[in-house]
């Protein structure tokens, strides 16, 4: 079974707030700024991430790559413990740690609980990083901040995404940190640095 940072590689409120359900967000501004965020398909991001449930807590460095559909994730633990170098096209993940590589069908929970011992929506992260929703999944429910723009808190699938801080990225309020949470699991993610457009 693959831990953190093997997983975390495969990858990965405000008081006045607008809640909407699916098909309702009607909010111009939101409609707008979302419409910037579906365009914004390269992008990289660096920070942390941390995941917890009942049986344990772990932590990783996080680099995170998007180009259109395809995801690179190299992920660190803490102390220099193992590099692990993710690479999804969206349907399979391929991780590569310390000279081993497993492909897994991202579109199977049970694969990834089985491959990675955690039980995360990984299809939905570069949706859900972005601060927007996966536009395969339902959206519960959504509620955006006083001036109807931004997301604080969405749902889907069973899963509650708040969005606790955001940073400007060449203009583009992009979250930079984000809790995500089903149950007793919970993930956190501090993004520290975003860049916008090719890689260079």
């Amino acid at each position: 079974m693959l831990h953190l940072p093997g997983l975390l590689l495969l990858l990965l409120l405000v008081s006045a707030c607008a809640t909407t359900g699916p098909g309702a967000i009607d909010s111009p501004d939101w409609q707008a700024h979302s419409a910037r965020l579906q365009a914004l398909q390269q992008w990289r991001a660096s920070g942390k991430l941390a995941l917890r449930d009942p049986e344990r807590a772990e932590s990783a460095i996080l680099d995170w790559h998007q180009d259109g559909a395809q995801t690179r994730v190299h992920l660190r633990g803490p102390l220099g413990v193992g590099a692990t170098r993710i690479v999804s096209d969206g349907r399979q993940l391929e991780i590569q740690r310390d000279g081993e590589v497993r492909v897994i069908d991202i579109s199977s929970r049970d694969q990834v609980r089985l491959h990675t011992g955690w039980d995360l929506p990984l299809g939905a992260l570069p949706y859900w990083l972005r601060g927007l929703p996966d536009p395969s999944l339902e959206v519960e429910a959504l509620q955006l901040d006083a001036a109807g723009t931004l997301p604080r808190e969405l749902s889907q699938a069973g899963w509650r995404v708040s969005y606790e801080d955001f940073a400007d990225a060449g203009g583009l309020p992009l979250p930079s940190r984000l809790r995500i949470e089903n149950g007793a699991t919970r993930a956190i993610v501090v993004i520290r640095r975003w860049r916008t457009g090719p890689a260079t």
